[in-house]
């Protein structure tokens, strides 16, 4: 079979085995709604099952249907509820009102709903036929899903199921290496205080960014020890973790340039902390960060891309999303997750939390609340997280992963691939 040569999906237990594998794992208590373009599957959208009220559940469903109509392409819709126990009494359906008024939300967006299974633990089923011919009770058996010929294409192409996560996001982030996080943590120790306190003073702010600059240029050679802890004590202060986060989504100049037009950078110290060999030697050489363009308008432009950038690429009503640069974004990925795994403690939120935002912007809502429940385990209530998980919990998607001239490719890969 070509590269380029589609899966063709006809039967229900097809469609059930594509969505695990785009999702990236089997989904629980989860509601998946697929939008469609005629024939051609689009967007897939995976949201937990709602547990509240009537009035939960409306919201729930508006926020689906909203989501997945922001595809100017699709005319219609595939929902399949993941829930616990099977679907056993044909009077009995559990999830009945959930999927009634998902329906009707759909069908308000213009995405009809074309066909709908439930999927417990051991069967499946459709939805909306009763016949118990073609649709016996409980179901089919979910080894049709996992043994169909599609399930067996999308392994043959390089795709996986793996565990959730929630699962995931602690192993991938644990410490590697209990000798190596105690010396990153000393090494971090000296930096704390004076990026505490002056990590937005502009030369300051300008080694800071350099650093993270450097790092991720050599990525994937890993900084040193000292670099380690350089980098990890910076997103202690917390508006310095904003800039870092705007750099590895644009440009350290931009962000720079975003700091003083929101009124954040503070006037130079008289010495800045640096890493070691940073001044003196060929570390620093290249990665000195300026303000390119210091006119009023040029700042006042930054600015609003500097706050644009922290929430997704929200911009304006007047004024298009500009797409981050997502080869650097994913790449940044990388060096934190590694970051993440060297250290322990306190210092481990705001990379979790800078893990999440990353996940957020590509619209991967799962793993980036995964994230930032991770983050708020090393401190609780840690501001960012808590504030970026409430938006995912009232259905915020960040404005980059709405559009299609803005989203990030890699979920554009998944599907083709699929």
């Amino acid at each position: 079979m070509s590269k380029q040569e589609k899966i063709k999906v006809s039967a229900g237990e097809d469609l059930l085995a594509f969505i695990p594998h785009i999702v990236g794992y089997w989904p629980e208590n989860s509601v998946v709604c697929i939008g469609m373009a005629g024939k051609a599957l689009r967007a897939t959208m995976r949201l937990d099952l709602p547990e509240g009220g009537p009035a939960d559940l409306d919201h729930f469903a508006d926020v689906a249907a909203g989501q997945l109509g922001t595809d100017e392409r699709a005319d219609g819709s595939l929902v399949a509820i993941f829930g616990g126990p099977d679907w056993s009494d044909p009077e009995d359906f559990a999830h009945r009102e959930v999927f009634d008024t998902l329906r009707a939300a759909l069908a308000r967006e213009g995405l009809p709903v074309r066909d709908a299974w439930y999927v417990g633990r051991d069967h499946w089923r459709s939805i909306n036929c009763g016949n118990p011919v073609c649709c016996p009770w409980p179901g089919h058996s979910n080894s049709k899903i996992t043994g169909s010929l599609v399930s067996a294409e999308l392994v043959f192409r390089g795709s996986s199921v793996e565990d959730s996560p929630r699962q995931r996001v602690p192993a991938m982030t644990a410490v590697r290496d209990p000798e190596q996080s105690a010396k990153v943590a000393r090494a971090a120790e000296p930096f704390l205080a004076p990026l505490g306190a002056h990590g937005t003073a502009e030369n300051q702010l300008v080694v800071t960014l350099g650093a993270w600059e450097r790092a991720l240029a050599h990525w994937p050679e890993q900084p040193d020890t000292v670099m380690t802890g350089y980098l990890v004590a910076s997103l202690g202060n917390t508006a310095v973790r904003d800039a870092v986060l705007v750099s590895l989504s644009a440009t350290p100049e931009m962000s720079l340039a975003g700091v003083l037009g929101t009124g954040y950078l503070q006037p130079d110290v008289p010495e800045p902390v640096v890493p070691q060999h940073w001044y003196g030697s060929s570390q620093a050489a290249g990665y000195d960060i300026a303000i390119l363009d210091e006119s009023d308008a040029a700042i006042d432009a930054a600015a609003g891309l500097f706050s644009d950038a922290l929430l997704g690429g929200s911009a304006g009503e007047h004024r298009p999303a500009l797409a981050p640069n997502w080869t650097r974004m994913d790449q940044a990925e990388e060096l934190v997750l590694h970051l993440a795994g060297s250290v322990d403690g306190e210092a481990k939120a705001p990379l979790l939390c800078v893990l999440g935002w990353i996940q957020w912007c590509r619209g991967r809502g799962t793993w980036a609340g995964a994230y930032f429940v991770e983050s708020q385990k090393f401190v609780p209530e840690y501001r960012l997280a808590q504030l970026l998980d409430r938006l995912l919990q009232v259905g915020f998607v960040a404005a980059w992963a709405k559009d299609q001239q803005t989203a990030w490719p890699g979920y554009r890969r998944q599907v083709e691939a699929a």
